[in-house]
């Protein structure tokens, strides 16, 4: 009990020192998953040509990608979180707040490019797949830094265009932008890889388990 009573009022601190950021930066990891929904799963008949609106709906899931896998770079915040714990059980605390958060990140950047995937299937382009998904880890790359580095918005390329081109040539051109895209490339296809082994694993388990309580009630009736 004397953990418990330790533990509970430092996560509850911990939560409301980074709820803002915490909840907003959830919020736009999970529009990736809503834009592909919209996108590629509400055309009925894939045969019918592409309007300008949903070529518009695909631009903004490009757009908002990036936030998914972003949510591993606010580990800039944990050592402010760790002093601030100060002598608290931080492996209790601040590390299970930051895997829930980081977790739910790379969750919603799986989910959303899964669903693409899928359409492409459905398209008969299962083909482009791969390099699609390496070439979209490639772009989160490019938007992580601009985002974490520059402070840009993924909203900011559609109301301020040239401001935002601009800023971005700047940017890129500075020395350290290739290794540090480079990094963010590895960490954002080795989180996907992961968490797509466990996600799919976690599905076929749960089938498995499905079909084993079917089939435990079908013998007891």
């Amino acid at each position: 009990m004397d953990v418990l009573d330790r533990v509970g009022p430092n996560i509850a601190d911990v939560v409301r020192r980074d709820f803002f950021w915490l909840v907003w930066n959830t919020m736009l990891a999970w529009v990736p998953v809503g834009l592909a929904l919209l996108v590629f799963r509400s055309r009925s008949d894939i045969r019918l040509p592409r309007s300008p609106v949903w070529w518009a709906g695909v631009v903004l899931f490009v757009l908002f990608l990036p936030n998914a896998p972003y949510v591993v770079t606010d580990l800039v915040h944990l050592r402010d979180d760790i002093h601030f714990v100060g002598d608290g059980p931080v492996v209790t605390t601040v590390l299970p707040i930051y895997a829930a958060f980081i977790c739910s990140g790379f969750l919603a950047y799986y989910l959303a490019l899964a669903e693409l995937g899928r359409y492409l299937d459905r398209s008969g382009r299962a083909a482009w797949r791969t390099p699609l998904t390496f070439g979209l880890h490639a772009l989160c790359a490019v938007g992580v830094f601009l985002g974490r580095w520059v402070r840009l918005n993924s909203w900011e390329p559609v109301v301020q265009p040239r401001g935002t081109f601009e800023r971005m040539m700047l940017a890129l051109t500075w020395s350290w932008a290739p290794i540090l895209i480079a990094v963010v490339f590895v960490v954002t296809t080795i989180g996907h890889f992961v968490t797509k082994a466990i996600a799919e694993a976690a599905v076929v388990h749960a089938r498995v388990g499905m079909r084993w309580i079917r089939g435990v009630a079908a013998g007891g009736a």
